[in-house]
């Protein structure tokens, strides 16, 4: 047994009907469930052990609907890490995700010290974008967060472990100094890819946790190397993922 034991809280925010509960679910049990369900709050809980550490993970699902602020609040309050998440098909839910990082600044005087990761869900409905890229991301850059901008979709499983991948590489390469002792710095991306052998010891007729995740490209911009040079003026196809 690991001989250290260590709890952090993974908060997912945005908009309703942007995909976070689809992340997710790509993500633990690499799923998807074409049907919207608005969600309230739903927490997910995962158990690593890496290197001698026991790692409990508790990925919190959050509600859309701004119906619920207090739960909002508190959430923000008692987050190790953020994942904002917008649809690239939808202008409002970016702004959304603008006004979500404003509260958490509010809120956290050691922002700059945590763990964030921004999200641009959809990538399958390219035809239908209507934030740029190159927009999304110059907001990135200003906000101190283009290490943490990644475009993905969760239904065809594109860039789903980068997310993850890019949360923990910013506890190891932070923004600024960490001082809460975020204790997955130590992990880097030996968390997600235990993950992946998690699911792949669970028997092949099992319905929530599948056999492996599908090893595919990386499309994580800020790995790219560059920023984009002009703002595109018309739609083009896209593709992108991780491993």
């Amino acid at each position: 047994m690991a001989d250290i034991d260590h709890r952090n809280r993974v908060v997912f925010l945005g908009a309703g009907d942007v995909g976070k509960s689809s992340i997710l679910q790509r993500f633990l049990f690499d799923s998807y469930d074409e049907k919207y369900t608005e969600t309230v709050e739903d927490l997910f809980s995962k158990e690593y052990d890496i290197k001698g550490i026991h790692l409990k993970v508790d990925f919190l699902d959050t509600a859309g609907n701004i119906a619920f602020p207090a739960m909002r609040r508190l959430s923000i309050v008692n987050a190790h890490g953020f994942v904002l998440v917008y649809s690239i098909t939808n202008e409002q839910t970016f702004e959304e995700v603008k006004q979500l990082w404003e509260q958490i600044k509010e809120m956290r005087e050691n922002y700059e010290e945590i763990p964030c990761v921004i999200v641009g869900n959809h990538l399958d409905q390219e035809d239908s974008r209507q934030i740029e890229r190159f927009d999304a991301l110059n907001w990135a850059y200003n906000e101190d967060l283009a290490g943490g901008f990644i475009e993905v979709s969760a239904k065809d499983n594109i860039g789903i472990n980068d997310i993850f991948k890019i949360l923990l590489e910013q506890v190891n390469h932070p923004r600024d100094k960490h001082t809460d002792h975020f204790s997955l710095r130590r992990m880097s991306v030996h968390f997600v890819e235990n993950n992946e052998t998690d699911t792949s010891d669970h028997t092949e007729g099992q319905a929530d946790d599948k056999s492996k995740f599908s090893r595919s490209r990386s499309r994580s911009l800020i790995r790219r190397g560059s920023k984009p040079k002009t703002k595109r003026s018309s739609k083009s196809k896209s593709d992108c993922v991780v491993s």
